[in-house]
């Protein structure tokens, strides 16, 4: 090795003894000593390595493979290649994991405290900090937003800020109550944002006749009947209006009332009335309160009354005795006097049946006069001072001003009266004047 180092020296450099930090020598397989030259040889077979640093970062040996290609392989192998690892380690499965918050918990906490919100909602000038992941899993008018935006401003005269202040709240309640004073705003506004799940569980309070019917019907028909987004709901309050249908009348609010659906409770079999002559005369009501504007309707609301279920007394007298200039105009049409005619015609036809059939012992009337008209829901109200049976002759003194001052009577009554009226069975008889007056009459005529 020596030699060899000599060699490397220039003449005339006296060769100093070095010390090697270490000596690599390989040979090579296929080298062919004869044909090559010494220096040739030395570079092939031997590599000096005098640096620490070399044994660390280069400690490769080169080697050729069958194939003439030169690989290296290094002697570095770290412990994972060694086959050395910590996921291996015993009793791991069973070690007692330590415990942390829930997501849900922590997101519910910044929810409820409005932590890091990310959308601003702007009522009338109020704000509201939400978090707009909230808003678009219940709501798809803001889940449709192409958009994610850092304020959106919403109409108040849709959505009011209570409404989506409590809309709000529901969304973040596991188990939501909505106020009942609240219900319409919340509804308008669910129907505006398109949050089907709330405006269900609105429906579950409108479908509920313990919470709407009759007189809390009416209230919430009043209050929605403007408003196109509660047509559906306005629609099934009405057909809960029954008994409360004559102090509805007695109010102004009735005087607002829509053609159609005025229509609607004057045609329906379920309305409370005392006597159908009630129907005529809420027609000359509602007719009389802008009687230029809506005389065109005339026709149409004498359609819904059904003057063959009047008594005959009072139709008999009606045109001759009744003073009111609106009921004159509404008899004096050729359509009404023709119905009153044939309503006429009809009753005694009927009542000549009935004694016919009395004399001859059959228990049937002809198929002719057992079709009645359709029957309403009868009452008998206390406050009413022209009740009267329907045979009674003191019918044809019922007028208009009767029912103005009846209106009167339910205007100053308790609120609940509607609820203690009874109820009256038409095929039952009932202890009227008329039966006291011919009975009277008969004793005198012996």
């Amino acid at each position: 090795m020596e030699e060899i180092m000599r060699q490397k020296l220039p003449n005339g450099h006296k060769c100093e003894r070095q010390e090697l930090t270490c000596s690599v020598l390989f040979t090579n397989p296929k080298f062919n000593a004869r044909k090559s030259s010494a220096s040739e040889e030395i570079n092939s077979i031997a590599r000096l390595v005098s640096k620490t640093e070399d044994l660390e970062v280069d400690r490769v040996f080169r080697k050729i493979s069958k194939n003439g290609v030169e690989e290296t392989t290094s002697l570095n192998r770290s412990l994972f290649e060694f086959g050395h690892n910590f996921e291996e380690a015993d009793g791991w499965l069973q070690l007692e994991q330590p415990s942390k918050d829930q997501l849900a918990s922590v997101l519910r906490y910044m929810f409820e405290s409005h932590l890091k919100t990310t959308v601003q909602i702007e009522i009338n000038k109020m704000y509201f900090n939400c978090h707009f992941i909230v808003l678009q899993v219940y709501s798809r008018f803001f889940s449709e937003l192409e958009n994610i935006p850092l304020l959106v401003t919403l109409p108040e005269n849709i959505v009011s800020q209570k409404a989506f202040m409590l809309i709000y709240k529901w969304m973040l309640s596991d188990d939501p109550v909505l106020e009942l004073p609240h219900i319409v705003e919340v509804f308008v506004a669910a129907t505006y944002l398109r949050i089907n799940e709330l405006q269900v569980h609105c429906w579950k309070y409108f479908d509920d006749e313990e919470c709407f019917n009759e007189d809390t019907a009416c209230v919430l028909y009043v209050e929605t009947k403007d408003n196109p987004a509660m047509d559906v709901v306005c629609n099934v309050m009405l057909t809960r209006i029954r008994k409360f249908l004559l102090t509805f009348v007695a109010t102004k609010d009735f005087l607002d009332l829509s053609c159609s659906h005025l229509i609607f409770l004057l045609d329906s079999d379920q309305i409370c009335v005392n006597t159908e002559i009630e129907i005529l005369f809420i027609a000359v009501r509602w007719l009389g309160h802008n009687w230029r504007q809506r005389k065109g309707r005339l026709l149409r609301l004498v359609s819904c009354i059904r003057f063959n279920l009047m008594p005959l007394w009072y139709l008999l007298y009606v045109r001759r005795e009744e003073d009111h200039p609106l009921v004159k105009e509404l008899i004096s049409q050729p359509v009404v006097e023709h119905q009153i005619n044939e309503s006429i015609s009809k009753i005694t036809s009927r009542m000549y049946e009935e004694k016919m059939t009395a004399l001859d012992g059959s228990a049937a009337l002809s198929e002719e006069y057992a079709n009645v008209s359709r029957q309403r829901n009868w009452i008998c109200d206390s406050l009413c001072t022209y009740y009267h049976d329907v045979g009674c002759p003191n019918t044809r003194e019922i007028r208009f001003k009767h029912f103005e001052d009846y209106l009167s009577q339910l205007q100053q009554s308790s609120k609940d009266h509607w609820s203690k009226v009874e109820m009256q069975d038409p095929s039952k008889k009932t202890d009227c004047c008329s039966l006291k007056k011919t009975k009277s009459s008969e004793f005198v005529a012996e």
